[in-house]
């Protein structure tokens, strides 16, 4: 069968005009929905905007990048039943992905990006109308160099002082209660799912860090470890998901206390392991008399 997605370039910008002719279909051109279906090709494209400027701001915050997992929201007539959602649940069609930040930039329209295929894996069992859906975004690219895709992967509604609202990991809807039961993704879905509450985790962690390695303030976020102070392996289902159970590190700095060879003190002081030399210490930047400040 003829794809669209072998005529694609991940990272690309694409307007809905070259779509139309990679797609061999004028009417991509002047579609407005945020979903359009190539029965021809079998194939389902999501136009998303992470910025929703002119609609409710319950709206505008829904959809992002949860690692390699995507957020999104629905049109607000659909629910889990209706006919192109249950193709998407059915993975009766493969689902693109063309997303972009703005839609406009000084009164110019922007190009969308291809962030490639997405795979259905959940949805929020209280939303509808919109009906709030978690994909796998199957061409993710964690080490890319394409700031087309930098910018998306990293767009949270935190970094312009918002928030979501169907997102059931949002400050907005976690209390003490949910928060002492781990999410129900994991519950549901095991191990394959945890990776939402890693990504969630991570963001969390990132948070309560402001953003900084603990050690040295490196704020280089892409290169920053979300790293468990109480290991993963041995950490219950609710320490694994406890930000106060987390700390935000250099590569380097994590490297090292994931083996053990350095810890910290309740007041923050490093502990270093007398296995490491004076001139290794030197060379990764470490001095003796470091300290995290403790959030």
């Amino acid at each position: 069968m003829e794809t669209l997605k072998a005529n694609l370039k991940l990272g690309e910008l694409y307007s809905k005009k070259e779509l139309s002719t990679i797609l061999n279909d004028p009417n991509i051109e002047i579609v407005r929905e945020g979903i359009y279906t190539s029965n021809r090709l079998n194939q389902m494209l999501l136009f998303v905007d992470l910025v929703k400027k002119g609609k409710e701001a319950r709206f505008h915050f829904n959809d992002y990048f949860e690692e390699d997992y995507f957020h999104w929201d629905s049109q607000t007539t659909q629910h889990i039943n209706s006919p192109r959602i249950q193709k998407i649940v059915k993975k009766e069609v493969d689902v693109l992905l063309f997303c972009r930040i703005n839609p406009k930039v000084k009164n110019i329209t922007q190009p969308f990006i291809y962030c490639g295929k997405l795979e259905y894996i959940d949805y929020f069992e209280k939303t509808s109308k919109p009906v709030h859906i978690v994909f796998n975004s199957k061409d993710f690219d964690e080490s890319t160099n394409n700031i087309n895709l930098k910018k998306i992967y990293s767009w949270r509604p935190e970094n312009i002082g918002q928030s979501t609202t169907n997102n059931i990991y949002s400050d907005s809807k976690k209390n003490k209660n949910t928060f002492q039961k781990k999410p129900n993704y994991t519950e549901r879905k095991g191990l394959v799912t945890s990776r939402v509450g890693q990504g969630w985790y991570r963001d969390a962690i990132l948070k309560k860090w402001n953003y900084k390695c603990a050690v040295t303030d490196c704020s280089l976020v892409n290169i920053l470890i979300s790293s468990h102070i109480k290991s993963w392996s041995e950490s219950n289902d609710d320490e694994r998901l406890d930000p106060n159970n987390g700390i935000l590190l250099s590569p380097n700095i994590d490297s090292l206390f994931d083996k053990h060879l350095i810890s910290f003190q309740d007041d923050g002081f490093i502990i270093i392991s007398n296995k490491i030399e004076d001139e290794n210490l030197s060379k990764l930047g470490i001095v003796k008399t470091i300290k995290n400040e403790v959030v």
